[in-house]
């Protein structure tokens, strides 16, 4: 629920506990206690809209579980260190469950069998061993990576001693200000890798920059699988080694 806005977290309830109203829900959310025990964490993945305590969750929970006439426990994953217990789990989870039994659960397929539905998406897991999904997610993950490269790449554009500083903040692999946390082997592997270059206008990230990083290296073997996944999509050099992007874009300005 942490990727959903807030108009889309106000329907989530009605949508899955009032519509599909199914005999069990489980649920679960980062819980922003735990992530003071991370270093240099704000929200873990770029794509939170929030992250809850442990009371946020379950004043949320409780209240939709009374609304839709479920119960719920609490529990979690990722037990905190010694020292830390009162932080909580990790991972906060909520096991709702429908209440009423079988009587109720019947009636609900009832219900749902007088609507017809239509296929509109067909995925064979595990999913990534089908061409079209695998490509899909490699260009999305290769293209936020090279968007988070360029962006650090940038000038930071602060005035120092009455003169812009234009050293390039490309930090991402020692000191992340949010996403994936990097062990000290990643963070190596990363800093060891061949770095960004600009020519002119132009960014480029070689393809062995971007293998260094976990979530692409699990998804490709070598660079001659990424460049074959995403050459259809994403421009290249002359050379095929390098991603090639505009150092600047509107969005900069």
């Amino acid at each position: 629920i942490e990727h959903l806005d807030s108009g889309d977290l106000a329907r989530f309830p009605e949508v899955v506990f009032g519509y599909l109203s199914p005999s069990m829900i489980v649920i679960s959310t980062p819980n922003s206690e735990f992530n003071p025990l991370f270093p240099s964490v704000t929200l873990r993945d770029s794509d939170h809209k929030f992250e809850w305590t442990r009371m946020e969750f379950q004043t949320w929970a409780l209240y939709v579980a009374n609304r839709y006439d479920y119960s719920v426990e609490f529990t979690g994953v990722g037990e905190p260190p010694a020292g830390a217990e009162n932080v909580g789990y990790c991972t906060q989870i909520g096991i709702f469950r429908k209440n009423g039994g079988k009587a109720k659960e019947s009636c609900v397929s009832e219900q749902h069998d007088q609507h017809v539905y239509k296929a509109v998406f067909t995925i064979s897991y595990p999913s990534l061993q089908q061409e079209r999904f695998f490509k899909l997610v490699l260009v999305n993950e290769v293209s936020q990576q090279v968007e988070s490269l360029r962006v650090s790449h940038l000038p930071r554009q602060k005035k120092q001693d009455g003169e812009w500083d234009d050293t390039p903040k490309d930090s991402q692999a020692s000191s992340p200000c949010f996403g994936p946390v990097f062990t000290e082997v990643e963070k190596a592997k990363i800093e060891n890798s061949p770095k960004p270059f600009c020519v002119g206008d132009k960014f480029f990230v070689p393809l062995q920059r971007l293998l260094a990083y976990p979530k692409l290296n699990r998804l490709c073997a070598d660079e001659e699988m990424m460049r074959s996944g995403i050459a259809d999509s994403i421009p290249l050099s002359s050379d095929g080694s390098a991603v090639v992007t505009d150092l600047r874009d509107y969005f900069d300005e």
